[in-house]
């Protein structure tokens, strides 16, 4: 469960920055933070990693992953807070986009409900419409979404849900998130894409590709449910509208929908997008002396 104490600064420093002042950066102080964000400890492809207690992920050749303690690390520096300290994290070595996983302990999501894509959007607007009045009433930047990039779709034999939603946000900027949502026999695992929308369709493509690579153990995977499990309180309609955020909508638990809503929409603002350059140059560079020696 995504703690309360975690939910008000992990939402004001994914919404509320302006691409405006991060544009302030100079060119040095990108370069010492690519430097730091290289310094991780990053393992490099082709290799496979545990991803928690249930999974493994092959990393591919020409890809890198950090583990939990060093994802918060670089959420941190890319002014992105990680909202579970569970999550980790890939990316090409240009850095033209990276990827984040998150398992969720939620109980076994039942597959058999139909998706309404009409439906799920004017539930999100009507969400995000309750959700800007608290994020507004604290002087946080709010979204408008505009509608599907991309509507859900959920493949029942790999037992995958994806989507994505176009947005706009108030501190000016398009925001579009690709998701996709791995169901296992315990939960599932949110599978998230940070990219430029300039370039999001190829950055979409090389994402599956990667993703494919994740794996549940054998006793994880969404076919090995036994009926005495726990089950899910939702189903696969309100894995697109936020999860936990379903639930407590009826409740009016806003800081619970501001914590989901923090899990689903992840910023990508001028900042982060010159970075991902900044990343790639470097890292280019200090293979290449690596390989000199």
């Amino acid at each position: 469960m995504i703690r309360s104490n975690r939910l008000a600064a992990a939402v004001a420093l994914c919404l509320v920055f302006a691409s405006a002042a991060l544009a302030q950066d100079s060119a040095q102080d990108s370069q010492n933070l690519a430097q730091q964000i290289n310094a991780l400890h990053w393992v490099e492809g082709p290799t496979q990693v545990s991803v928690g207690p249930n999974a493994t992920f092959q990393v591919p050749s020409g890809y890198r992953f950090l583990g939990p303690p060093d994802t918060v690390k670089f959420m941190t520096l890319t002014r992105n807070l990680s909202t579970d300290d569970s999550e980790t994290l890939f990316a090409p070595d240009n850095f033209a986009w990276w990827g984040v996983f998150d398992y969720r302990d939620v109980g076994h999501v039942s597959d058999n409900e139909k998706i309404d894509p009409n439906a799920l959007l004017s539930s999100m607007r009507s969400n995000q419409v309750e959700a800007n009045k608290q994020l507004a009433a604290r002087g946080w930047a709010t979204l408008e979404i505009v509608g599907w990039e991309e509507s859900p779709f959920y493949d029942p034999d790999t037992h995958n849900l994806s989507w994505a939603m176009d947005a706009h946000s108030s501190s000016g900027g398009e925001v579009i998130n690709y998701n996709t949502r791995l169901l296992s026999r315990t939960g599932y695992t949110a599978a998230t894409l940070v990219a430029d929308p300039q370039t999001l369709q190829t950055s979409i493509s090389q994402f599956k590709n990667v993703v494919s690579g994740y794996r549940f153990n054998d006793n994880q995977t969404y076919g090995a449910y036994k009926p005495s499990d726990k089950t899910a309180e939702y189903g696969l309609a309100a894995l697109v509208t936020g999860g936990a955020a379903a639930v407590a909508v009826k409740t009016g638990f806003w800081k619970v929908i501001l914590g989901a809503l923090v899990a689903g929409w992840k910023l990508v603002v001028a900042f982060v997008v010159a970075l991902f350059a900044s990343i790639g140059k470097f890292i280019k560079r200090a293979a290449g002396r690596d390989r000199g020696k």
